[in-house]
């Protein structure tokens, strides 16, 4: 092979490797692989059919979703940085985690609202369904299911 034909294969690898790259880059924040719609686990024990029309309305509210997503990773960080400061400071911990609640709260309110708005067409057994799950997903402990007869 001659010095044009090697520079030549370079370039094709490079360019190959590079669309490759971009490719997966892309795919990774327009894909289905991107991020989650809120609350898309709290959807497992239902229909696949049921569970492809809620994703959908939760995929919707992800531009509602998404903000607040990156504000409790920011009041996060600012507790974690007032944790960690070498010169600790007890007030800046104690705004920082009240940040943090304030967020939560809000996100805790609109997570609440869309759980309304994707469970108001569901069968009753589903909406039980829908509604323990949402409910124990921040429990350390599971309890035990209850038959829908015994739902109050």
């Amino acid at each position: 092979m001659n010095r044009n034909s090697l520079v030549l294969i370079a370039l094709l690898i490079s360019l190959a490797l590079n669309l490759l790259i971009a490719g997966f880059i892309v795919g990774k924040h327009r894909g289905s692989g991107g991020e989650r719609p809120p609350m898309a686990w709290a959807v497992e024990q239902l229909s696949p059919e049921t569970q492809r029309r809620i994703r959908g309305q939760m995929r919707d509210q992800l531009s509602e979703v998404r903000p607040l997503r990156e504000d409790m990773r920011k009041a996060q960080a600012a507790v974690r940085k007032a944790v960690a400061s070498e010169d600790y400071d007890p007030q800046v911990l104690a705004l920082a985690l009240e940040k943090s609640r304030e967020v939560s709260e809000r996100y805790q309110a609109l997570i609440h609202k869309n759980l309304v708005e994707v469970s108001a067409d569901l069968p009753r057994e589903q909406r039980i369904a829908l509604a323990r799950a949402a409910l124990q997903r921040g429990q350390h402990t599971k309890m035990p299911p209850r038959s829908p007869q015994n739902e109050r």
